[in-house]
């Protein structure tokens, strides 16, 4: 499934980034990779997110949420 699709305050691993371009490259040197624990702190009804991940807060906009696959 998709981190947009996932409840509040659930904690996930990421299994796949399906950004090739240089927002992925972006998202990866935040630390969100193959393997990264993300805990999902707040979402909004546009579907952006905050989330939580290597000691720090990262806001996703839907498009980049919905391209991260979790478990």
């Amino acid at each position: 499934m998709s981190l947009c699709e996932v409840e509040n305050n659930g904690t996930y691993r990421i299994t796949s980034l399906n950004l090739e371009d240089a927002n992925g490259e972006r998202l990866k040197s935040l630390g969100l990779k193959q393997g990264t624990e993300v805990k999902v702190i707040s979402r909004k009804k546009q579907g952006s997110l905050i989330i939580e991940s290597c000691g720090r807060q990262i806001a996703l906009c839907k498009n980049f949420a919905s391209a991260i696959d979790v478990e």
